[in-house]
């Protein structure tokens, strides 16, 4: 059947919210609030509230995932997760954002990891739902388009607008993203048991797919919570303020990440998805390299840019290369736990950063970040040796009709 295109764009309304949502607070406003809490101990805080957040978010995914299989297998909507999860991340921001305390501070953190997982879990499953597993990447292009603009936007305003500000922004532009894909969200969809061919145990591809998207994940969450500190100790504040030098830069790297998707599902299609991905992730590890080897304004605009192409590069055939092993009858618990590849990173990334600046000591925001990106380039190369190992995998996925039960 012909790719929807208006109905994968409909679908990926929701995914443009929740990254808008995460690309201001996991890009700027986590750390920036912790600077203005802690100041110069705000890079060791930083370690322990990511990872506290990493922790809640893996169970109220693993929950909220469980809850929407069932309401699916009795023939009911997963309506109630999309509206109880957006609720409860919206009250959450309003308080991260106005909270004055590091105990206030925490908990609106980790209501806003319950609220964005439990809305995060039934729409991974329901976004499959309308796709075919043998033809185009339009559905997971668009996904990851989605993706790097959300975040572009949240970078946007998180850098430029003052918190009170970004406390209506953000919920607004949450609450408008999922009211736009509703009607085909909060839809029931035929229950199906099994198709032809379909994997029912976990095999080498599996493994090799979750372990190597999650050394990939690894490495992008140490770039996205060290990059405050790298722009804090590189002198660059003297040109602008960190929070807004910060932004543009994640605003460039998403904004090049809508490119490299689109790019890469144009000229992907002469090449398998283990390549495409590779070729992206080879892109982002180069920019990394950028960021351990020198410093200033040049080598954070070309860094970002460059990395940002190959990530949407990745992230373009990243969905549709998950979507293939996840079996129908349990979807959204077989995402959740894909999902595991890019919500465990969460808690390690910071963890890990953490415990080895600890035990080696660099010392300062500076030499902090280039010992994380050094990591993290590290964490890519691994992540792609792996993708290797993957099956060759021409086909990708088609949309196709979602029908009523």
């Amino acid at each position: 059947m012909r790719a929807r295109v208006s109905e994968a764009a409909r679908l990926s309304f929701f995914w443009f919210g929740i990254q808008v949502v995460w690309g201001a607070i996991l890009g700027v406003l986590l750390q920036a609030r912790l600077v203005s809490l802690f100041g110069d101990a705000a890079a060791q805080r930083y370690a322990i509230f990511a990872a506290a957040g990493a922790a809640t978010a893996i169970v109220a995914q693993l929950v909220s995932a469980l809850l929407s299989d069932r309401a699916v297998a009795r023939a009911r909507t997963r309506a109630p997760l999309y509206v109880g999860g957006t609720a409860l991340a919206i009250g959450a921001i309003v308080v991260f954002l106005r909270g004055n305390s590091a105990s206030e501070l925490l908990a609106a953190y980790l209501a806003l990891q319950i609220g964005m997982n439990v809305a995060i879990a039934p729409y991974q499953a329901a976004v499959p739902e309308y796709l075919e597993r043998a033809a185009q990447r339009t559905g997971s292009a668009w996904l990851a388009a989605m993706q790097s603009l959300g975040n572009a936007v949240g970078a946007v305003i998180a850098a430029t607008a003052a918190p009170p500000l970004s406390a209506v922004l953000l919920p607004l532009l949450l609450l408008g993203a999922l009211a736009l894909g509703y009607r085909s969200l909060a839809r029931v969809v035929e229950r199906r048991v099994g198709e032809p061919g379909e994997p029912t145990r976990i095999t080498r591809a599996h493994v090799d797919l979750f372990g190597s998207r999650a050394m990939i994940f690894l490495a992008f969450y140490t770039m996205l919570g060290y990059l405050y500190f790298w722009v804090l100790g590189s002198g660059l504040a003297e040109v602008a303020a960190p929070r807004m030098i910060a932004g543009a830069a994640i605003v460039a790297f998403t904004l090049a990440g809508v490119g490299g998707a689109s790019l890469a599902s144009r000229i992907g299609r002469r090449f398998d998805l283990r390549a495409s991905a590779i070729a992206g992730v080879g892109a982002f590890a180069l920019a990394i390299a950028l960021y351990v080897a020198s410093r200033g304004l040049i080598v954070l605009s070309i860094a970002s840019i460059v990395g940002g192409l190959g990530w949407g590069a990745f992230l373009s055939a990243d969905w549709a290369l998950g979507a293939r092993y996840v079996p129908p009858s349990a979807r959204a618990l077989g995402f959740a736990l894909w999902n595991l590849a890019v919500v465990l990173p969460q808690f390690f990334a910071p963890s890990l950063i953490g415990v080895l600046a600890t035990i080696l000591r660099p010392g300062g925001a500076w030499a902090t970040s280039r010992f994380a990106f050094g990591i993290a380039f590290l964490e890519l190369i691994v992540g792609m040796l792996w993708l290797v190992r993957l099956p060759r995998a021409g086909e990708a996925m088609e949309l196709r009709r979602l029908d009523r039960r």
